[in-house]
């Protein structure tokens, strides 16, 4: 009679001893490098948007100078005309609301990323360093260490 296949997958060992399921090619050292970089990438977004936001307040103002010096000394007021620069001036403000708060979120963002490579580090590193010490490849998992 033939064996009946289960259905159930079973790893390999590997040549190191570990069995398939529980090997990664990601490392701890991998995870901070990720980290750094979306705290950098998070922190350059932050001040694009500070750039941009200023630069935007600064066509706000050019936009209520210019509705105001047509109106005011060019009499050139019209309805419709000041309708449609008070709608752009609105836009720009807009503008100016979201890139402030797309500046803030990206701060946070690149402040938690900062702070994740910080405890990945705090946490990680002593398990790195005492499989190194211990000349093993792979760290032991701790139910193996408390058997």
């Amino acid at each position: 009679m033939e064996p009946v296949p289960t259905g159930r997958y079973v790893a390999a060992p590997r040549p190191g001893g570990m069995a398939a399921q529980h090997a990664t090619e990601i490392t701890a050292g991998d995870v901070c490098k990720a980290l750094e970089m979306l705290t950098t990438a998070g922190m350059e977004t932050h001040d694009d948007c500070d750039a941009l936001a200023k630069q935007a307040r600064k066509l706000l103002s050019a936009l209520e100078a210019v509705a105001h010096d047509l109106s005011g000394n060019h009499n050139v007021g019209s309805k419709k005309l000041m309708e449609d620069a008070a709608e752009l001036q609105n836009q720009v403000a807009n503008l100016v609301r979201q890139v402030v708060r797309m500046a803030k979120a990206c701060l946070e963002a690149a402040e938690l990323s900062e702070a994740e490579e910080t405890a990945m580090k705090r946490d990680h590193q002593p398990v790195t360093d005492a499989t190194a010490d211990a000349g093993l490849r792979t760290p032991s998992s701790r139910l193996h260490n408390e058997n």
